[in-house]
């Protein structure tokens, strides 16, 4: 009201002022009964038991699977899992290595630099095969703060419900929620879109390793985004039963002869790594038919940790769509 008034050129008398103030401090004060106090807690159930943490952390060691949900976040971590330089943008990498270092790239957790952070709140994704080990690993993490884990199985929904769930821990529930009502609403759009196109063409997901070649599930990765939009794909994937993936050596490249499209997965700045690379420059790979045909892509984010990773994704496999 006041800004508004000398905008207008007016002078506030005694009385104007006196209401200004009171409103004023009327909207103070809602807004502090809008914000926790500082102390106050809010108790979580996760896969380790209850626990009470901040309602508003401020200091956030971000453990394996958590430095997504702090980035997505916006919020800046006191300490993190040792970056990789595959799993982020060049401008995140950039972010993240400005953090202190608490998780070595191997897992192996500093006890001593998670001390000297002070966190208030650490937060972290645990594979389930490992819940036995981590149960005595969130012990002597919990001497230092308030410590949340999660379980997930696999490496599809799983994976992304699961970093939800950390993100409503750390306060940004309502946009990774968003995220994930998003990639519901585009599977179902997609998938009727391009219902023929998804019918009629052979899906293939791969990537390289040493002197051999993987073709990813439907269980797992972007195999299970594509199984999820209903893609037919290629039948190499199907050895791998309840596995993530089906390996297989160069010499076998034809087992993708029935592709029509292949995907192959890069890192999140859209470049491969050098198995894949050298899967690439086959010679048995280049009389693939899906490769004389100009149909064989990048895909970046394949390994979808969120919701808004696997949104991008979806944004790939729909611009390839687009032209089928």
């Amino acid at each position: 009201m006041q800004q508004k008034a000398l905008r207008s050129g007016l002078v506030l008398g005694a009385g104007a002022l006196a209401l200004s103030l009171t409103l004023t401090a009327c909207g103070d004060a809602q807004e502090a009964a809008d914000t926790p106090a500082q102390g106050d807690t809010v108790t979580v159930e996760t896969d380790y038991g209850t626990v009470e943490i901040p309602a508003d952390p401020q200091r956030i060691v971000a453990l394996e699977f958590g430095t997504e949900v702090v980035l997505e976040a916006g919020i800046e971590p006191v300490g993190v899992i040792e970056p990789v330089a595959t799993l982020y943008t060049a401008e995140e990498f950039e972010q993240l290595s400005t953090y202190p270092v608490v998780q070595s790239a191997s897992l192996e957790i500093n006890m001593e630099a998670i001390a000297e952070a002070q966190p208030d709140l650490i937060i972290g994704g645990v594979r389930v095969e490992s819940h036995d080990e981590y149960v005595g690993i969130r012990e002597d993490l919990e001497k230092i703060a308030p410590t949340v884990f999660f379980d997930f199985d696999g490496a599809g929904s799983g994976l992304r419900n699961m970093t939800l769930e950390l993100s409503r821990v750390v306060g940004d529930g309502e946009r990774a929620e968003a995220e994930q009502q998003r990639f519901e609403e585009r599977v179902e759009e997609i998938s009727t879109a391009y219902a023929d196109q998804l019918a009629d063409t052979t899906f293939a997901l791969v990537f390289g390793v040493d002197g051999e070649f993987a073709v990813v599930n439907t269980n797992a990765w972007g195999g299970e985004i594509l199984h999820t939009l209903g893609a037919k794909q290629s039948k190499a994937q199907q050895p791998a039963g309840e596995n993530f993936a089906a390996f297989y050596s160069y010499e076998e490249i034809d087992e993708l002869s029935d592709a029509d499209v292949i995907f192959y997965e890069t890192d999140a700045q859209e470049n491969p790594d050098p198995f894949t690379e050298a899967l690439l420059e086959q010679k048995l790979w280049q009389s693939l038919p899906a490769v004389e045909a100009g149909q064989v892509h990048p895909l970046r984010y394949s390994a979808a940790r969120t919701y808004a990773q696997a949104n991008i994704v979806l944004d790939q496999i729909e611009e390839v769509l687009k032209g089928l």
